[in-house]
């Protein structure tokens, strides 16, 4: 993946250092972490949640399918 500058808020940097200092990044050079975390979680929420709910059923499904084998 390429490295990209942007141009942030200040609003935005304001927002980042909150985040940073709630979890407890260092006060300065924190702007990575900060955008990773974030883009993981709006990435869970917005896709990966519904990926493991995919997943899960599929489980539910084998496991279903394996005990009605087994009672027979």
């Amino acid at each position: 993946m390429k490295q990209i500058s942007i141009q942030i808020t200040d609003e935005t940097a304001r927002q980042m250092a909150a985040l940073a200092k709630k979890w407890g990044l260092p006060r300065t050079r924190h702007n990575t972490p900060v955008i990773e975390r974030a883009i993981a979680t709006v990435f869970m929420f917005e896709i990966g949640a519904e990926q493991y709910k995919q997943i899960l059923e599929l489980m539910h499904e084998e496991s279903d399918a394996k005990e009605k084998g087994k009672k027979k």
